[in-house]
């Protein structure tokens, strides 16, 4: 036990140095690698090349500046919209339909006394909402500025509706065609593609006056023959029947004093309708009676829908074979 104890002190001892260049442990006849010293990069100063501007300086530049941008805006100012260069010299319009000549020779003739202003002050929004408001059977007016010195105008007139066939007390007819806005567009002609109305006239201010040396309806062209909202609710009547019950309807009938619409159906029978009343609901009062009236079977001669029962539900129609409900 004494003998390892003296051993393992002398092994100790071994292990000790003191020199200062000692690194490790192992044979000092290992290279020895040498560090690289590490030398700081310094940033030299950068020396200014030129001196800085007083503030005298920098405030006439600034005054040159705004200068500058002020005369050239002046003279871009003054090549668009004082000098000549851009003045109205000519007005050309174009219209869709020969119906508006008299609405388009005085659109050209108030336009003509604002030649010679600048193309680009000219207010072409208000100058087109003044036109409308003065002619009402212009739909729409496009004033466009054509460079240099042109105004380019395009009126929109409404379109052709439906033909009106205008029925006469004494039997006599007449034969029209009629816009959105129910003002004759074309007298003695019919447009195929567009749907009929008859208009019944009697004992109105529009029927023939008898014993006037001239047999002549006051109805001409542009004069107002039917109110847009009627003759509107004419055409989409029509349109509703036809989609309820898919039954086409050949004519329109329309008592004007009556205040009526009566419709010829494809089974060449009537179907009255007052006008005064909510015609929705009195067609949808047809599509209920029909768990008991067969109107695609029945010979009828008409089915009255004006009369209002205590329900509402009266449906009043006659038979051909005189079979009457």
């Amino acid at each position: 036990m004494a003998l390892f104890s003296k051993l393992q002190k002398r092994f100790k001892r071994k292990r000790r140095t003191n020199s200062a260049g000692f690194r490790d442990y192992r044979s000092e006849k290992a290279p020895l690698r040498k560090r690289r010293p590490v030398n700081p990069k310094v940033r030299k100063a950068i020396k200014a090349k030129t001196k800085p501007k007083s503030p005298k300086v920098i405030r006439l530049m600034r005054w040159l500046k705004v200068i500058a941008a002020a005369l050239s805006f002046a003279v871009v100012f003054w090549f668009f919209f004082v000098s000549k260069t851009f003045d109205i010299q000519a007005v050309t319009v174009s219209s869709d339909s020969d119906f508006i000549l008299e609405e388009k020779s005085a659109v050209t003739t108030y336009l003509q006394d604002y030649l010679g202003d600048n193309l680009f002050s000219f207010n072409t929004r208000e100058h087109s909402a003044l036109l409308l408001e003065e002619y009402s059977n212009l739909k729409s007016i496009s004033i466009d500025r054509d460079l240099w010195h042109t105004l380019d105008v395009s009126l929109e007139s409404y379109s052709d509706i439906a033909n009106i066939q205008v029925s006469h007390e004494d039997g006599s007819k007449q034969y029209f065609i009629v816009n959105e806005l129910g003002i004759i567009s074309g007298a003695g002609t019919t447009n195929e593609y567009l749907p009929t109305v008859v208009m019944d006239v009697t004992g109105t201010d529009l029927d023939l006056q008898e014993g006037s040396e001239e047999e002549t309806s006051p109805l001409s062209m542009g004069e107002n023959l039917i109110e847009a909202e009627v003759i509107q609710t004419l055409l989409d009547v029509e349109k509703d029947f036809e989609g309820k019950f898919n039954m086409q309807i050949f004519e329109v009938h329309y008592l004007k004093r009556a205040r009526e619409i009566h419709l010829y159906t494809e089974r060449y029978f009537f179907v009255w309708l007052d006008l005064t009343q909510d015609v929705e609901e009195q067609l949808n009062k047809l599509k209920k009676s029909m768990t008991e009236l067969n109107i695609y079977e029945a010979p009828l001669l008409y089915i009255d829908l004006r009369i209002t029962g205590q329900n509402g539900e009266k449906v009043i129609y006659k038979l051909s074979v005189s079979e009457e409900n």
